[in-house]
């Protein structure tokens, strides 16, 4: 699964490249694909290509969302290791 995340641009270079701010994280991003992009734009990032815009509220609900889903998945692997630590414990005696 492929998934499209919400960053900010932070910059934008005469070449159709500019910076997005993922969190914190200001990352290279090729901005070709949507016309008349702006600092301060939200836009979809996948694999390197701004794809499209959205709008803050829509951008905060989408991180949001995915925060949470990360935080359920690590909840889920901390549960999953302490199983499998248990059966470890339960092979060796």
């Amino acid at each position: 699964m492929c998934l499209g995340i919400p960053a900010k641009v932070v910059k934008i270079e005469e070449s159709n490249f500019g910076k997005v701010d993922y969190l914190g994280t200001k990352v290279k991003t090729n901005l070709s694909l949507i016309e008349d992009v702006k600092i301060g734009d939200w836009v979809i990032v996948h694999a390197g290509f701004a794809i499209s815009k959205l709008n803050e509220e829509e951008a905060k609900e989408t991180l949001l969302m995915l925060r949470e889903l990360a935080s359920q998945q690590a909840t889920e692997d901390k549960k999953n290791d302490v199983e499998a630590r248990k059966n470890n414990q339960k092979q060796r005696i």
